[in-house]
């Protein structure tokens, strides 16, 4: 039996070799050290054991690891397809399309906030567990002044943070299943960009709102809105873009510059904390900095207190 690995990417590193130079590097930006640095794809975007939690018995569960393997040794053989602007047969772009899947789920920026969402839920639960037992204590007068003082200390966000372990995030991949069946739905085309470099970071896989009117306040904009656009970089001068546009489907676009610089500014926002490319620029190490706040994509509209994301509780 092999030995298992603890150094995993949360950027496969074939991906990555999309965008490096002849020599085989590229360059990576680290938006919380301020830094640029030349390197390879196997040493940059990894973390020790990120997708192999402990289990109970105090070995490490594999399963996500191994299926994340297989699923990339499938998209490596499909992507030369996409780099000669091929159309994908049905079963190749299901195939590609659980890549793209399991890429957004993958990522740092994916699990920091579902495990921030669990965090949430599993407070409004406890205080509403609490408010009710404060209730039925009022109902019978038993109300002491140490219970008044918990319950204020409940209520208010600014009075207490609360830590949550970052494994929970790794229920990100639940929804990798159903967001591939609707990626796999949507249509597929090319925008190819000759006089600006295109960046990919380590949260690639994102969707924004192409066109169409305003959305209402409060608004939720999921993958199924008929507007939502993925721009997916392949390399660092061809952009993968998956939309519900019918009459487009797999065309080749030729991509202005101003609107792939658009595309790198998409890039540097959603970014959790790297951003790679090929050739050194200062205007994207800039660009990089300007967006150096994580991203917060999921929002239930409930205040709540400050939840830290750790590694280990």
């Amino acid at each position: 039996m092999s030995e298992r690995t603890k150094r995993q990417h949360v950027v496969p590193r074939f991906y990555l070799r999309h965008f490096t130079q002849p020599d085989g590097e590229l360059w990576t930006h680290d938006c919380v050290t301020g830094s640029v640095r030349k390197t390879t794809p196997e040493k940059t975007a990894y973390e020790t054991n990120i997708y192999t939690p402990m289990g109970e018995d105090g070995a490490r569960i594999e399963l996500i690891e191994d299926t994340l393997a297989k699923i990339e040794s499938q998209a490596a053989t499909i992507y030369p397809d996409l780099l000669a602007f091929r159309v994908l047969d049905p079963v190749a772009k299901l195939d590609f399309a659980a890549f793209l899947a399991t890429m957004f789920a993958r990522s740092p920026a994916q699990l920091r906030q579902f495990a921030q969402t669990m965090g949430q839920m599993a407070l409004w639960g406890g205080r509403h567990s609490m408010e009710r037992e404060f209730r039925e204590k009022e109902e019978r007068g038993d109300v002491s002044a140490a219970d008044r003082a918990i319950q204020k200390i409940l209520l208010n966000n600014e009075m207490f943070t609360m830590d949550v372990d970052r494994r929970v995030g790794l229920l990100a991949f639940q929804q990798a299943e159903t967001m591939m069946h609707l990626m796999a739905q949507m249509n597929w085309s090319y925008e190819i960009s000759e006089r600006q470099q295109l960046v990919t970071s380590d949260n690639p896989v994102f969707w924004v709102k192409g066109r169409g009117p305003p959305l209402p306040p409060g608004y939720g904009f999921g993958l199924g809105n008929p507007f939502a656009v993925i721009p997916f970089p392949l390399g660092p001068g061809v952009i993968l873009r998956l939309d519900w546009r019918r009459e487009g489907a797999w065309k080749k676009f030729k991509l202005e510059r101003q609107r792939a610089k658009l595309a790198n500014q998409y890039q540097a926002k959603h970014k959790e904390r790297l951003l790679f490319f090929r050739d050194n620029e200062q205007g994207l190490s800039a660009l990089a900095m300007k967006y150096k706040a994580p991203v917060h994509q999921i929002n239930l509209g409930i205040p709540s207190p400050n939840i830290d994301v750790v590694r280990k509780l």
